[in-house]
C-alpha cells in the first residue's frame, strides 16, 4: 500500500516490492481435483526463479515471450518474472487455437512460449516451450536486476481473430500504474474498515489473458493483502460451494455468471425471485433472503463485474438481495479501467465515474472518447490502425454513451459493429464473413450479433447458390474460425442480394439485423449438433436419430460419463498431483486441502441444450442453431455448437 510521503510508483517493480512485503496466503488453484495454495513469499520466489531462467536462456529487456495458459498461480509468477527481466509478455487466451498462436509468433517473434496443462502445442524445433507446471517454487532465486523506464512495454494483448490481421495493444508500465495507483489511493481511505473482514478473498473467474482479469488478480488484491482463488469449474453449484467453504468475500466474473447464479439461487430459494417492497431496509432484506445468504456464506458481500454489459435487471436482483454489485467500463486500450462505480456510492444503471487521471468526452455523434495516462500509445507495428483509433489525442472507443448529472457514464450501445459475447470476448463480423464467403455455394454473407436469453451470439445471414446447404456452409466456416467466432445460428436470405449502401456498396448490417429481429420461436438444432450428435459420437456404429429413445441410449449415456471423466481427470499425468518432491520444479511447499478427489470435476459434465431463435422477417426463411451450457465456457462434445466445445 502506498504510504504517505512515499515516492510515487514509476514502474511495476515498485508494485512488485509492495507484493513482496505482504504476508499470508495469496493464490489458490482448484483444478477440480485437488486444490493448491501458495503464499506471497512463494510467489515472489517463483517469480525470481522465472527471471533467473529467462536470464540463463539469454532472454532479456525488450525480448518477447508468449504466455498461453489457463488461470493458475504460475501464470502470475511468469508475468512477474518477465517484469523483473524487462521481457515483454504476450498473453493468449487458453481457448485460442494453435493457428492463432502461430500467427502471433510471426508478429512478435517470441524467444519462448510458456504453456499451461490445458493447452497442447505441437513440437517445433524452432520453438522453445516451457511448461508452467514445472516452475521452481523452492530455490532461492539469483538473477540480474534491470531498470525499466515508465514507457517501456510490459505486454502486448492481441485482439481480432483468425481471418484478419490481429491488432496488438501495447501496454506500458505508465499505462498500468495510471490505472492501479488511483484505485490504490481510494482503497487506502477505507482499508481500516476492511480489517474485521480480513483476509479479503477473491474468487476470480476472469481469464488472466484479459486486462480486467489481471487487475483483479495481480494488481488490486495485494493492496489488501488479499487471497485470489482460481477454479476451472463454471458450474453454479461449484461456484457457490467455493464461495461458502473458502469464505470468499468478492466474486469477479462476467455478467453471464451472475445470470447463471440467479437462476440457480431462484430455484433453491424461490423467495429470492420476489422483490422486497420499495424502501425495505438492508437488514430486513438480509433476513428476508437469509437462505440465499446462507448459500454463499456470511463473508460474501460483493460481485465485481466486467467484460460485458450488465443487465440492469440483474443488477437490481442481486442488489435487492443485499449484495453489492460493482461494475465499471473499460477497454484493453485503457489498461483497462476507464470508469468505476464506487462500492458504497454506486449509481444504478451506470458504469460509474472516471477514475483519477482519466478524461471522458462525448462526441457530437454520442461516441465515448477517452484520454489519460492509462491509454495505450497505439497498436503494435500498426500505424494505420493507430491513426484510425486516435484523433487529436483522444481514443475513439466506438461505444455510444452519455454522462448523467452526477458525472457518471451511461453506455447506450456500440457505434462499431463488433459483437460482444456474453463472456466479454469480441467478434468482428468481417472475420466471420471471410470464412463464410470462402465456402462453396455462398454468394453473399453478413454476420450480426443476435440477442437471445443467453446474450449476444454470432448469427449469419446467407445468400446461397446451387445445392449447397446452410448447415454445410456453417460447418465448413466453423472449422477454420476461432472457437469464440463460430456461427451459432443462421438465416437464409431469399432475395438475390443483401442490402447494401449506394456507391461504396457496404453491407447494411443494422438494416439486416432489424429485419431478422422479429418474432421468435424455438428452433431445432442444426444438423450435426445437439444430443443426437453427442450420442452418435460414442455409439460405435449404432444408428442414432430422432426415433432413438432414451431407453435405448441409457447405456451410451453411462459410457459417455465414464469416458468423459477419464478424459478430464488428468491427475496421473500432472506433477501437481504428486505428494512431495525435493526436486526443483515440484511444489512441496504448497498446501493441500482436505477435499477428496472428485471423479468428475464440476463444470466438466455435459450441459443441456437450449432452443435457439427462429427469426422471421420480410423475404426471409429462418432457422437458428442451438447453443448449450450454463456458463460462458461449457465443455461439451466436438459436435456441439456451444462456445466451449472442444475437439
Amino acid at each position: 500500500m502506498t504510504k504517505l510521503g512515499a515516492p510515487p510508483r514509476e514502474t511495476l517493480l515498485d508494485l512488485f516490492r509492495m507484493v513482496a512485503e505482504q504476508a499470508g496466503e495469496y493464490l489458490v488453484y482448484d483444478d477440480g481435483y485437488r486444490p493448491r495454495s501458495c503464499s506471497y513469499a512463494d510467489l515472489v520466489r517463483a517469480a525470481g526463479n522465472c527471471a533467473a531462467r529467462l536470464e540463463q536462456a539469454g532472454i532479456g529487456p525488450g525480448d518477447n515471450v508468449v504466455l498461453w495458459s489457463e488461470n493458475r498461480p504460475e501464470w502470475v509468477a511468469a508475468f512477474w518474472g518477465c517484469v523483473l527481466r524487462g521481457v515483454v509478455v504476450t498473453p493468449i487466451d487458453e481457448r485460442h487455437s494453435v493457428n492463432f498462436l502461430e500467427r502471433i509468433e510471426q508478429l512478435v517473434h517470441p524467444k519462448a512460449v510458456f504453456t499451461g496443462d490445458e493447452v497442447s502445442l505441437p513440437h517445433s524445433p524452432s520453438r522453445v516451450v516451457w511448461k508452467l507446471s514445472e516452475f521452481d517454487w523452492t530455490t532461492e532465486p539469483r538473477y540480474s536486476a534491470v531498470t525499466p523506464k515508465p514507457d517501456d512495454a510490459v505486454q502486448i494483448l492481441f485482439t481480432s481473430g483468425a481471418t484478419a490481421e490481429p491488432k496488438g495493444v501495447v501496454i506500458t508500465h505508465r499505462n498500468l500504474l495510471a490505472n492501479t495507483v488511483p484505485v490504490e489511493r481510494e482503497i487506502a481511505k477505507y482499508r481500516r474498515y476492511a480489517r474485521p473482514f480480513s483476509p479479503i478473498r477473491f474468487l476470480n473467474l476472469l481469464p488472466l489473458s484479459h486486462m480486467f482479469g489481471q487487475a483483479m488478480a495481480i494488481f488490486i488484491p495485494p493492496m489488501l493483502a488479499g487471497t485470489v482463488v482460481f477454479q476451472r469449474s463454471q458450474n453454479p453449484r461449484e461456484i457457490i460451494r467455493q464461495i461458502r467453504t473458502r469464505r470468499i468475500s468478492v466474486l469477479v466474473s462476467v455478467p453471464k455468471i451472475l445470470e447463471v447464479l440467479k437462476e440457480y439461487v431462484s430455484g433453491v430459494a424461490p423467495e429470492s425471485a420476489v422483490p422486497s417492497p420499495a424502501g425495505t431496509k438492508l437488514w430486513r432484506r438480509w433476513w428476508r433472503y437469509r437462505r440465499a445468504h446462507r448459500m454463499f456464506g456470511m463473508k460474501f458481500w460483493s460481485f465485481i463485474v466486467g467484460g460485458a454489459a450488465l443487465d440492469p435487471n440483474l443488477e437490481e436482483f442481486w442488489g435487492g438481495l443485499g449484495f453489492a454489485v460493482i461494475q465499471g467500463y473499460g477497454l484493453t486500450e485503457a489498461a483497462p479501467i476507464v470508469t468505476l462505480n464506487h462500492p458504497f456510492h454506486a449509481g444504478k444503471g451506470t458504469v460509474g465515474k472516471p477514475i483519477a487521471g482519466v478524461e471522458i468526452r462525448i462526441a457530437e455523434d454520442g461516441e465515448v472518447l477517452v484520454r489519460g495516462g492509462n491509454v495505450t500509445s497505439g497498436y503494435f507495428n500498426n500505424a494505420e490502425a493507430t491513426a484510425e483509433a486516435f484523433k487529436e489525442d483522444w481514443f475513439h472507443t466506438g461505444d455510444i454513451g452519455e454522462m448523467d448529472s452526477s458525472g457518471r457514464l451511461l453506455i447506450k450501445g456500440r457505434k462499431k459493429e463488433m459483437i460482444v459475447l456474453a463472456d466479454g470476448r469480441n467478434v468482428f463480423p468481417e472475420d466471420v464473413e471471410r470464412a463464410l464467403d470462402a465456402q462453396p455455394g455462398v454468394r453473399e454473407s453478413a454476420v450480426v450479433g443476435l440477442q437471445d436469453n443467453r446474450g449476444e451470439h454470432v448469427h449469419a445471414v446467407l445468400v446461397l447458390d446451387g445445392p449447397h446447404t446452410a448447415e454445410d456452409v456453417i460447418r465448413g466456416a466453423n472449422a477454420v474460425l476461432e472457437e469464440h467466432q463460430r456461427v451459432r445460428g443462421f438465416t437464409l436470405w431469399s432475395h438475390p442480394e443483401l442490402p447494401r449502401t449506394e456507391g461504396m456498396r457496404k453491407l447494411k448490417r443494422r438494416a439486416i439485423l432489424s429485419l431478422i429481429q422479429g418474432e421468435s420461436s424455438p428452433a431445432s438444432p442444426a444438423s450435426g449438433e445437439g444430443m443426437s450428435a453427442l450420442l452418435a459420437r460414442y455409439a460405435s456404429g449404432r444408428a442414432v436419430d430422432s426415433s432413438t429413445t432414451l431407453d435405448t441410449t441409457s447405456a451410451f449415456l453411462l459410457w459417455i460419463a465414464s469416458n468423459s471423466s477419464s478424459r478430464w481427470n488428468r491427475s496421473s499425468a500432472s506433477p501437481w498431483m504428486k505428494r512431495s518432491s525435493s526436486k526443483p520444479g515440484r511444489l512441496p511447499s504448497w498446501k493441500r486441502s482436505s477435499a477428496s478427489p472428485r471423479p468428475w470435476p464440476p463444470g466438466r459434465s455435459p450441459s443441456s441444450s437450449s432452443p435457439g431463435i427462429a427469426a422471421r422477417g420480410q423475404g426471409l426463411s429462418a432457422r437458428s442453431t442451438s447453443t448449450c451450457g450454463f456458463s460462458p465456457w461449457p465443455i461439451c462434445s466436438p459436435g456441439c455448437g456451444s462456445p466451449g466445445a472442444r475437439t
